[in-house]
């Protein structure tokens, strides 16, 4: 009996990788990032669940560096125009 075992790929190119990462390559990851801005745009609205105050974080920050609620003060508050 032979078993399926599923191969995490690279999400741009196909490439096997290790399972805790997305891409095979810092190319791809900005291929993957760069797409990922086109789809969702280059910042997101993220509130505050705390004070309520909503702010301006970008979308690279959030991939590249994750986002802990003590990060939220180094961002710019997101203002309605």
């Amino acid at each position: 009996m032979m078993l399926d075992v599923l191969v995490p790929v690279c999400a741009i190119c196909g490439t096997p990788i290790t399972a805790d990462r997305l891409t095979c390559s810092d190319d791809c990851h900005e291929k993957a990032v760069d797409f990922i801005e086109s789809q969702y745009g280059y910042y997101k609205k993220v509130v505050d669940a705390v004070s309520g105050i909503t702010y301006r974080v970008p979308v690279r920050d959030i991939i590249e560096l994750g986002l802990k609620h003590s990060d939220l003060v180094n961002y710019p508050a997101w203002d309605e125009e």
